[in-house]
């Protein structure tokens, strides 16, 4: 300090360095720590302002992470719908195929009695594969009732739905497909001439039933596929804008962490001389 007395009470050039060097402490463990953890915000003194609006987008991001998932458990849950209707259909395919050579005169009532067993059976097979479809223990086929949920697909900010529904007698004219014991008598057996063509035009209504469902349930999946790409979309935007506001710049942290520790060596050297300093009145006692 100018004009200050020389002291061995109070070393004031080594206090000061001292007071340098604290800080110089500081400065060097946050550049590691920002290197170290690749944020540039590692404690709410860093960047207060910053740390507040990262934090809110930092969960916004994850909440439409969570969307996705979810997005992908409402594809899931009409996949598996999807794939019992195909086997539905199938077997249909089947069942005009015997009430079609039911019908013919060519076919004996002895093979036609032989033929509507195998069409009973696969009446049974399809109430059997109707009645386990399911979702985690629901059942996704019922005639009085749609099967629906409700895919959560917002954010913290805004509330947003993508409702999917299966069945029900509204959409899938499942009355007609034999879903339900009391619905069987809509297909006749197929064991006489008559009996058989009367299922022809059942077995028709009921593929087409069929076909619509699933174009139903195919734009519902088409409608999820794209909320998903959406969702990704913004989920990297955010990300980005997270980034740019949260995340440390690796060249100007070494370039600090240089600095400080350059600054940090020649603060223990100047300490290092200012407590050397205080020795040298032992010399004016010679």
């Amino acid at each position: 300090m100018s004009g200050q007395s020389f002291s061995v009470l109070n070393n004031f050039s080594s206090l000061k360095a001292q007071k340098d060097l604290y800080f110089t402490n500081i400065g060097l463990n946050k550049t590691l720590g920002k290197l170290s953890s690749g944020k540039r915000i590692v404690d709410a003194s860093d960047d207060a302002a910053g740390l507040a609006i990262g934090s809110s987008l930092k969960a916004d991001s994850m909440a439409l992470e969570q969307a996705v998932r979810n997005a992908n458990d409402g594809i899931a849950i009409i996949q598996i719908a999807d794939g019992a209707l195909n086997k539905l259909g199938d077997l249909l395919l089947r069942a005009v195929t015997l009430a079609e050579q039911a019908a013919s005169d060519t076919v004996g009532s002895d093979e036609k009695a032989t033929l509507n067993v195998e069409y009973r059976e696969i009446m049974n097979e399809l109430d059997r594969v109707v009645s386990v479809a399911n979702f985690k223990g629901e059942r996704l086929f019922s005639i009085a009732n749609p099967f629906t949920k409700g895919v959560y697909v917002g954010d913290t900010q805004f509330t947003s739905f993508i409702t999917i529904s299966i069945g029900g007698t509204q959409g899938a004219g499942t009355a007609a497909l034999g879903l339900a014991n009391s619905a069987r008598t809509s297909f006749s057996a197929i064991s006489s001439q008559s009996s058989a063509i009367q299922t022809l035009q059942l077995l028709q209504t009921a593929i087409a039933s069929i076909s619509r469902w699933r174009g139903s349930l195919g734009a519902q999946q088409n409608r999820l596929v794209n909320a998903v790409g959406i969702i990704q979309v913004q989920e990297l935007n955010i990300k980005a804008a997270e980034s740019s506001i949260t995340d440390a710049n690796m060249a100007e942290e070494i370039v600090n962490m240089t600095k400080w520790q350059i600054l940090l060596q020649s603060g223990m050297s100047s300490l290092a001389q200012a407590n050397a300093s205080s020795q040298l009145v032992l010399q004016l006692l010679r």
